[in-house]
């Protein structure tokens, strides 16, 4: 994920909440869900996030379920965000190393 211009931007919105129940299952893996109808849909290792104009994060883990998205750090067991869909609008892929220094996705994040 991309930072966003700090102006235009709020770093931490109330669409964009700290996840830090972190549960895991028999096998370590983290329980995203209480509710058994909400569907992990994808899990993508080593994804740094950076929020507004704060460095960006250690990488973790992003999961895609089927109502929101979940970032859960690999260092700090502790740190996580979690934005639900209705929240969460994709702007771009960025590969312009002039706007931030490697690939992201640059996405805002809206208080509905």
């Amino acid at each position: 994920m991309c930072p966003g211009n700090p102006k235009d931007t709020p770093v931490m919105g109330l669409g964009l909440l700290h996840f830090n129940g972190r549960i895991v299952d028999n096998d370590g893996r983290p329980l995203l869900e209480s509710d058994h109808s909400k569907e992990l849909m994808h899990v993508q290792p080593r994804v740094a996030v950076a929020l507004g104009s704060r460095p960006m994060e250690s990488p973790g883990t992003l999961y895609v379920t089927s109502r929101r998205v979940i970032w859960l750090s690999d260092a700090d067991k502790g740190k996580g965000y979690a934005v639900d869909f209705l929240s969460l609008s994709l702007h771009a892929v960025s590969r312009d190393p002039e706007t931030y220094p490697f690939p992201c996705i640059y996405t805002q994040v809206f208080d509905l």
